[in-house]
């Protein structure tokens, strides 16, 4: 290992940075990186939410045109009231066998209403008109997501340790490691929080780099052992300028640059170890 010692200083800061920023990316997604199947879903932003707040699993696809099945409503509210386990491509059938065994769901057989989900999400305290229809997925994502901020929708944030955040302009976008968070401190308008290791984002890129000046529309906010973070940011819309025009009909996909490749990354790095040592036994031949 004397060799690495002695390649130049800048080499490798240059590579641990690439290392950092690959794996702080890694772990935020958008709706173009959470699930492939919902890019141009109207119900995207919602699905990515509700992945945050951690009620939706993140499974390979998602569906969002598919009905709701009870099995699958199962597995959500037993994923948002901590009976069992999330995490990536999580086991849905423990999840809803878990639901079923503690009560919360009745049965895993057939397909949902709108009524059941107020049942099981908001205590039954939202007033509808037709609780009788089956919603898809993604309606059903955005029927939980749009009454979060009812009284019954902020006791269901409440209970996961969540709240609704600041709206506003993204007025800075610092680096900064932490336990719970990766790379990245955000402050919009006054308020200033890391954003959580496996926060989400909707509406614009997974780097957060490129947020500083984003109009933050939506927003929520964690309170861990560690203090506040944010664990979702959703910005309004860039205006199309005339040179660039929006084509009508056309879902817009989110901007900034795709997931980073982590193992493009790995090879990048090693190449610019690899190139450092070729130019400093190089310079040592010629002295």
């Amino acid at each position: 290992m004397f060799f690495l010692r002695r390649i130049p200083k800048s080499i490798v800061v240059a590579a641990a940075g690439c290392l950092a920023a690959g794996g702080a990316l890694a772990h935020i997604k958008n709706e173009a990186s959470q699930f492939p199947d919902i890019e141009f879903s109207d119900a995207r932003y919602d699905i990515v939410v509700l992945v945050g707040a951690g009620i939706i699993p993140q499974t390979p696809v998602f569906e969002p045109d598919s009905p709701l099945s009870r099995h699958d409503l199962a597995a959500w509210v037993a994923l948002a009231r901590g009976l069992g386990s999330g995490g990536e491509t999580p086991d849905m059938d423990a999840l809803a066998d878990a639901a079923l065994e503690h009560g919360a769901v009745e049965s895993l057989d057939g397909l949902t209403t709108y009524a059941e989900l107020n049942a099981l999400f908001f205590g039954g305290r939202l007033t509808l008109e037709e609780s009788d229809q089956t919603p898809s997925r993604g309606e059903a994502a955005s029927f939980i997501a749009e009454h979060l901020d009812t009284e019954a929708g902020r006791a269901l944030l409440a209970s996961l340790d969540l709240r609704t955040g600041a709206t506003g302009t993204v007025t800075a976008v610092r680096s900064e490691r932490g336990e719970e968070h990766g790379a990245y401190v955000i402050a919009v308008g006054d308020t200033a929080l890391p954003m959580y290791l496996h926060g989400r984002v909707a509406n614009g890129p997974v780097d957060l780099l490129q947020w500083k000046d984003r109009k933050i529309r939506r927003s929520f906010v964690r309170d861990t052992e560690h203090g506040p973070m944010w664990i979702y940011l959703e910005a309004e819309p860039r205006v199309e300028t005339a040179a660039m025009p929006a084509i009508a009909g056309t879902p817009q996909a989110a901007d900034g640059p795709p997931p980073v490749n982590r193992k493009l990354m790995y090879w990048l790095v090693a190449a610019v170890v690899v190139l450092g040592l070729a130019l400093f036994l190089r310079r040592r031949r010629t002295h």
